[in-house]
């Protein structure tokens, strides 16, 4: 018997290790397994916002990452051509009113620096580990791998995004049904890293974002000398998420193809284009809504993508897993208190895990699907493929939009308030 309990974190990307170590805190034995052999340099960036730097503030990270990067001073919107639909600097303003600013970072950054922490913190990580099938047993849940091992422990986690293995495990197990694969949107999104061009300097570290008749442009810092940015368009012919480096060759193929889409936009976003480092192309997908009871099995739950995933459009992705990390880690019991070592594992036994996993699903499912729902509208809003008079109906309503203040910052409350 194990002096703490094993919990099999499926997933190494953000939730994973977040949630990693919220429960070795708690008196838990972690252990992280990841599908890709060696984590690298791959992805985007996300923005990290602050209900999610809350919850990296437990981890002791959050205040570095203010004081390394660039926080978010506010939201420029304009035309393609660049002529101002809106402009507040209302971010600025998050560190006093939330904790915490908002800050974006490239994605692969993150996660080793999560990874960093799991070997500093003597958190088990397993590289090279593909999740097949999941068995419950009386106390205990067995997960096998397609390197042919298993790995056993008390309950199960599934950190693994949309494509999770485990959300389809999951599903088999409690309904004895075979979900089928991602949902295209039928957008694409080519996303860069790209030195700041002098001429969004003067716009003083803000997100951009430019709306065009079909496509949408954002940018972001993401460094005091980098923006991340993305271009959003409708796309018949779906791009599989590999989130790889492109080569040299496939670089200047994207490079090209982008140019010719944003012919009238405005020179500082041609310039993110000519300047860019590194280009991905990737599909938007969606998957159908789970219910609270399709989250969990008796000793398995699903976190962050794998129970609700989102589209980028309104910045929540990861910042919803880092919620569901957070409410997770305190609903199940704390072990540390008033238990010595020898009776940790003793003590789990006596907890009803699936009424934890249920309580946990109930009070986020509805939190998560209403966000979901958002970006898609967000999505549908910013993409106007029905010519330039609906594209100027779009315009106006987002001029109208930021220009009630008061109404904004009740949007900002209702997603940067939580999880605490």
């Amino acid at each position: 018997m194990t002096s703490s309990p094993t919990v099999l974190i499926i997933g190494c990307g953000v939730a994973g290790p977040v949630l990693a170590v919220l429960l070795q805190q708690r008196g838990y034995a972690p252990i992280v397994f990841e599908k890709v052999g060696v984590l690298g340099e791959a992805g985007a960036s996300l923005l990290l916002q602050p209900n999610g730097m809350k919850v990296l503030g437990m981890l002791g990270v959050a205040e570095g990452l203010e004081e390394e990067f660039r926080p978010l001073a506010g939201y420029w919107h304009g035309t393609a051509q660049g002529q101002t639909l809106a402009d507040s600097e209302l971010a600025s303003g998050f560190k006093e009113r939330y904790g915490y600013s908002a800050v974006g970072i490239r994605r692969s950054e993150l996660n080793l620096r999560l990874k960093k922490l799991l070997l500093d913190r003597e958190i088990e990580v397993r590289e090279g580990w593909e999740l097949l099938t999941i068995q419950e047993s009386g106390d205990f849940v067995t997960a096998t791998f397609s390197n042919g091992r298993s790995a056993t422990g008390s309950f199960l986690v599934g950190c693994d995004g949309i494509k999770a293995a485990t959300r389809r495990v999951i599903l088999q197990m409690n309904s004895d049904s075979i979900e089928g694969p991602p949902v295209f949107t039928g957008l694409t999104q080519t996303a860069g890293i790209s030195p700041t061009p002098s001429t969004l300097e003067n716009r003083g570290g803000k997100m951009c974002n430019w709306y065009g008749e079909g496509i949408h442009v954002i940018a972001y810092p993401i460094s005091k000398t980098h923006v991340s940015w993305a271009v959003t368009l409708p796309d018949s012919n779906k791009q599989p998420e590999t989130w790889r480096l492109s080569t040299a060759e496939e670089l200047e193929s994207r490079r090209s193809e982008l140019l010719a889409c944003l012919g009238g936009f405005e020179p500082a976003v041609l310039q993110l284009t000519r300047d860019a480092e590194r280009i991905i192309k990737y599909g938007l997908f969606d998957r159908e809504e789970l219910t609270a009871e399709q989250w969990h099995s008796k000793r398995c739950v699903l976190v962050g993508d794998a129970a609700h995933p989102t589209s980028p459009h309104i910045g929540q992705g990861a910042n919803q897993a880092l919620e569901d990390c957070y409410h997770l880690s305190r609903l199940l019991p704390d072990l540390q208190l008033g238990l010595g070592a020898e009776e940790r594992d003793s003590a789990l036994r006596g907890v009803d895990l699936s009424a934890v996993f249920r309580t946990f699903a109930e009070k986020r499912q509805p939190r998560t699907s209403m966000l979901v729902r958002d970006a898609r509208r967000q999505g549908e809003l910013r993409v106007v493929t029905d010519g330039p008079a609906k594209c100027r109906e779009r315009d106006g309503r987002i001029a109208a939009a930021w220009e009630n203040t008061a109404a904004m910052m009740d949007n900002f409350d209702r997603l940067l308030q939580e999880p605490f």
